[in-house]
C-alpha cells in the first residue's frame, strides 16, 4: 500500500528539479549573459539553479565562495584561482576557458556541498522481534525483494496488542540528496505511523491487514517470530489504475510486492559507501591521482 506520508514524502523529493529543456538552454551561458536576459523571461524560463548561480557570481563575495569551494575539491582555488577554474572545467571534459558557465558554476557548488556530506547514524540498527502471550513487538529496516526501494535507509517499528486486535506499524526514512536536489543535506520523513488489524495470531505467528483499507494498494504483514522472518506483502486495492488524494496516478502493480524487514546495518553502509565512492570522482584528477599513487604504494609495502 502507498501511504499519504509517502506519497508527501515522494511529491517533496521531485519539488526543484529543472525541466531538461530548460537546462539544455541555459546551461552554456554565462552569468553575465544570462543577468542580461530580461526579468520576464529569467523568472518564466530559467531554472532556479542557474539564476541562483549568476547571482552569486555577480555577488561581492561570489568569488571568495568559488574559491573556496574549488579548494574543497583540491584545485588551488586562492593560490590560481584562473588556473583552478580552468582545472575544473577540464575535469569536467569541457574547455578550460576560465570563465565557468552558470552549470559550471551550480555544479561546482554542488560537488563541494557533497563531498562535505559525511555519513549520519541516527537510526537504530536493532533488528528481531519479541513475542509474548500478548505483545509482540519487530524492529528493522525494509527491503523490497527484487526491486530498488525509494528510501534504503529506513526504520521500521511494529508493536502488536493481542488483547487490542491491532499492531501500530511506524517507519521513519532518511531521504538522499540527489544532483537535482534544493540543497545537499538530508531530510528526514515519516513514512508511515498506521494500525493494523490482526487477522490472525496462532503460535508464533502474526498476520494484519490495515485497519483502513481504503488506499490503492493494501499491505498484509506476516510476522514469524520462530524464524525471525517478517514479511510485508503489497497487493492492489482496485480494479484500475488508481488515482489519489493528492493527483497521483498509480499503475496497478503487475504482482504483489513482497518486501522484508531485515537487520539494515549493511544497506545503510552500503549507500554511505556509494556516496563516498561518487564523491570521490569530484575532487581534482591530479589528487586523485595523488591517492591513489598512495595506496598502490601502500599496497606493494
Amino acid at each position: 500500500m502507498i501511504r499519504l506520508m509517502l506519497l508527501f514524502f515522494i511529491l517533496f523529493a521531485g519539488v526543484g528539479r529543472a525541466d531538461e529543456d530548460a537546462v539544455t538552454k541555459y546551461r552554456d551561458y554565462l552569468p553575465a549573459q544570462l543577468l542580461a536576459l530580461s526579468e520576464d523571461e529569467r523568472r518564466s524560463s530559467v531554472p532556479i539553479m542557474f539564476s541562483g548561480a549568476a547571482n552569486l557570481a555577480a555577488s561581492p563575495a561570489g568569488d571568495l565562495v568559488m574559491q573556496a569551494n574549488l579548494n574543497s575539491l583540491m584545485y588551488d582555488g586562492f593560490a590560481d584561482y584562473d588556473g583552478a577554474k580552468r582545472s575544473f572545467q577540464a575535469d569536467l571534459g569541457e574547455a578550460p576557458t576560465g570563465e565557468l558557465t552558470v552549470w559550471q558554476i551550480h555544479l561546482l557548488g554542488y560537488r563541494a556541498s557533497r563531498v562535505n556530506m559525511t555519513s549520519v547514524s541516527f537510526f537504530p540498527f536493532d533488528f528481531g522481534g519479541t513475542m509474548t502471550e500478548n505483545w509482540a513487538f519487530v524492529k528493522g529496516t525494509v527491503e523490497i525483494i527484487d526491486e530498488k526501494i525509494a528510501y534504503p535507509i529506513n526504520h521500521v517499528d511494529i508493536e502488536c496488542s493481542r488483547s487490542e486486535g491491532t499492531c501500530t506499524y511506524r517507519q521513519i526514512a532518511l531521504k538522499l540528496p540527489d544532483a537535482n536536489s534544493w540543497v545537499q543535506s538530508y531530510y528526514v520523513g515519516e513514512i508511515a505511523n498506521e494500525i493494523y488489524r490482526i487477522t490472525q495470531w496462532e503460535g508464533q505467528l502474526i498476520d494484519a491487514v490495515p485497519l483502513n483499507n481504503s488506499a490503492c494498494r493494501t499491505n498484509q504483514l506476516s510476522l514469524n517470530f520462530e524464524t525471525q522472518e517478517f514479511f510485508e506483502v503489497a497487493r492492489n486495492n482496485t480494479a484500475e489504475d488508481c488515482q489519489t488524494m493528492l493527483g497521483v496516478t498509480l499503475p496497478r502493480l503487475e504482482k504483489p510486492r513482497v518486501s522484508r524487514i531485515v537487520d539494515g546495518r549493511e544497506i545503510i553502509s552500503a549507500e554511505f559507501k556509494a556516496i563516498s565512492e561518487e564523491t570521490f570522482k569530484f575532487f581534482s584528477s591530479s589528487f586523485r591521482s595523488r591517492v591513489e599513487e598512495f595506496v598502490s604504494q601502500e599496497g606493494e609495502d
